[in-house]
C-alpha cells in the first residue's frame, strides 16, 4: 500500500482547494439567490452557459489531464528533450482553434438566443460574450494544468477555481442593484476570474514545473494525435456530464425559474462530490495510471475498491442528510432577499430528488478513470452517449412536463449509467465489483434505508430549522458509525486507537 500512502498528499491539497472553491461557490449561489431569487434573470444566466459549457465538454477540456498525461508519459520515455517543444506546439495550436470556435459562436449569439427561446434576449446577448470567451481561457488553463499534473504539481491548479469564484462574487456584489445587473456582474466576474486564475496563474505554474516558453510553430501531427486520443471524449457526452445541460434545455420550456430551481438544488447536492470524490479522482489518476503501466494490478484493484467503498459510505450519509433536511437546508442557505419561502418549498422538493444523484456522481469520478487508466475510452463514452440519448428521448416523450418529473428522469438514468459502468468494470479480466464490494454497497444501502425510515417515522421537530438540521445530521452520522463498527465493512475500517 505504499503507492496508496503517496496519494494522501495530493488528495489533501486538492481537497483543501476544492473545499475552498466549493465554499466560495456556495456563497456565490447564496448571493445569487439573494440578489435575483428564482427569476427570469437567473434563468437567462443559466441559458447563456449552455453553449459555452458544451464547447468546454466538446473540447474534452474537462478531461485534458486524462488525455495528455498518457501522451506526455510515452513521449518522455522516448524523447524527454522534445517534451517542451511538443507541449508548446500542442498548446499554441489548440488555443488558436478554441479561441476561433469561441469567436464563431459569439458571432452567432443572436441566433442561439432565438433557438433557446430566451425570454430576455437583450440580457442574454449581454451575458453571452464574457461567458463564451471565458470558456476559451478555461480550455487553455486545462492544458496548462495537465502539464503540472504530469509533474505531480497541484498547487497552482488548485488556486484556479478559488480565484474564479472569488472574482464572480466580487463583480456580482459590485453590480447587485437589480437582478439583471447582478447576473451581468457574475458573467464579467467569471471572465476576469478565468483569465487570472486559469491563465495567468497557470503560466506561472508551468514555468515552475519546468516549461520554457519560446516561439514554436504548431504542428498538425501533434494536434491530430491529441484529437485522436481525445476523440471518444469529444464525440460522446455521458449523462454524468450532461445532466445539468439537459435540464437547462428542457427546463427552459417550463415556467420562469425552473432552470434556476434545479441549479440551486444541484449546487448544494454537488458540494460533497466536489470536495471529496472529485479530489480523490483528480489526485489519484496519475498514480493509478502509473500502477497500471507497471502491472501492479492487485494493488490497483484494491485501491479502486477501497475508494469506491469509502465514497459509497460517505455519500449515502450525505444523501440522507440532504433528503431529510432538504427544506431546512434550502431555507438556511437561500431564504433571504428575493428568495421567498415559496421558493424554499419549490427548490427543496427538487433537491430531495437531485440529492439522490450524489452517489452516482461520486462513483463516476472513480469508475470512469478506472477505464481511462486502461486506455479504454470508447466503452464508457459509448455507454454514456446511449444513456444521454435515452434520457433525452424519455424527456421528449414524457407526458408530464414538470420540474419534478424531469429531475426524476435525469437522476434515474444517472443511477442506471453508474450501475452499469461499475458492473462492467474489469482489470485484467477480473471484475472490480467483487463479492466483498457488493457486500459493502448493500450494507450501506440497507443501513440508509433503515435510518431514513426511522427518522421519518419519528418526525422530529424542535421548532427551529437549525436545531432540526443539526440534530438529525448527528443522528444519521452516529447511527452509521455505530452500525459500521458492529457490522464490519470489507474495504472500510475504523481502527480504534489505543
Amino acid at each position: 500500500m505504499q503507492e496508496y500512502k503517496k496519494l494522501i498528499g495530493p488528495i489533501s491539497i486538492i481537497s483543501i482547494a476544492y473545499l475552498s472553491s466549493r465554499l466560495l461557490g456556495f456563497l456565490r449561489e447564496i448571493l445569487l439567490a439573494k440578489w435575483t431569487g428564482v427569476s427570469s434573470a437567473s434563468d437567462t444566466l443559466d441559458l447563456a452557459f449552455i453553449i459555452p459549457d458544451f464547447l468546454f465538454y466538446l473540447s474534452a477540456g474537462g478531461y485534458l489531464a486524462i488525455t495528455l498525461i498518457p501522451i506526455l508519459s510515452d513521449l518522455k520515455q522516448k524523447n524527454s528533450r522534445g517534451l517542451n517543444d511538443y507541449f508548446l506546439s500542442l498548446l499554441y495550436g489548440l488555443s488558436i482553434i478554441f479561441i476561433s470556435i469561441s469567436a464563431i459562436f459569439f458571432l452567432l449569439k443572436n441566433e442561439i438566443g432565438l433557438i433557446l427561446e430566451v425570454q430576455n434576449l437583450n440580457l442574454f446577448l449581454k451575458l453571452f460574450a464574457p461567458i463564451v470567451f471565458s470558456q476559451a481561457f478555461f480550455f487553455i488553463g486545462a492544458i496548462l494544468m495537465s502539464y503540472q499534473y504530469f509533474h505531480n504539481d497541484f498547487k497552482y491548479p488548485a488556486l484556479a477555481p478559488v480565484i474564479y469564484n472569488f472574482s464572480i462574487i466580487l463583480f456580482g456584489w459590485l453590480n447587485s442593484s437589480t437582478p439583471e445587473s447582478t447576473v451581468y456582474g457574475f458573467a464579467v466576474g467569471g471572465f476576469i476570474g478565468s483569465v487570472v486564475g486559469h491563465f495567468f496563474i497557470q503560466l506561472i505554474g508551468v514555468k515552475k514545473s519546468g516549461l520554457t516558453f519560446k516561439p514554436v510553430t504548431p504542428k498538425i501531427k501533434y494536434i491530430k494525435e491529441y484529437l485522436t486520443v481525445s476523440l471518444p471524449l469529444i464525440v460522446g457526452q455521458s449523462i454524468a456530464v450532461m445532466d445539468e445541460q439537459l435540464f437547462r434545455i428542457f427546463g427552459s420550456f417550463l415556467g420562469a425559474g425552473s432552470v434556476a430551481s434545479f441549479r440551486y438544488a444541484r449546487r448544494i447536492a454537488l458540494l460533497p462530490v466536489g470536495i471529496v470524490a472529485q479530489a480523490v479522482g483528480v489526485a489519484s489518476y496519475p498514480t493509478l495510471s502509473k500502477m497500471f503501466v507497471e502491472k501492479k494490478f492487485d494493488e490497483l484493484k484494491n485501491i479502486i475498491r477501497t475508494q469506491l467503498s469509502s465514497l459509497f459510505l460517505f455519500n449515502v450519509v450525505m444523501v440522507l442528510i440532504l433528503v431529510i433536511n432538504s427544506e431546512e437546508i434550502i431555507s438556511i442557505v437561500y431564504e433571504r432577499g428575493k428568495f421567498s419561502s415559496a421558493d424554499v418549498v419549490r427548490v427543496s422538493s427538487i433537491m430531495k430528488i437531485v440529492a439522490l444523484g450524489v452517489v452516482p456522481w461520486s462513483i463516476n469520478q472513480i469508475v470512469n478513470r478506472s477505464y481511462y487508466v486502461q486506455k479504454r475510452y470508447w466503452f464508457p463514452v459509448g455507454v454514456g452517449t446511449i444513456g444521454t440519448l435515452g434520457t433525452t428521448i424519455t424527456l421528449l416523450l414524457s407526458s408530464n412536463a414538470s420540474e419534478i418529473n424531469y429531475s426524476i428522469i435525469i437522476i434515474s438514468f444517472l443511477w442506471a449509467y453508474a450501475a452499469f459502468m461499475l458492473f462492467s468494470l474489469k482489470i485484467e479480466g477480473e471484475s472490480i465489483l467483487d463479492t466483498a464490494l457488493i457486500y459493502d454497497i448493500f450494507l450501506c444501502l440497507l443501513l440508509s434505508g433503515i435510518i431514513y425510515t426511522a427518522l421519518i417515522n419519528l418526525n422530529l421537530d424542535f421548532g427551529n430549522i437549525i436545531y432540526n438540521l443539526v440534530v438529525t445530521s448527528i443522528i444519521v452520522i452516529i447511527s452509521f458509525l455505530v452500525s459500521i463498527s458492529i457490522i464490519r465493512m470489507n474495504y472500510v475500517e475504523f481502527k480504534r486507537r489505543r
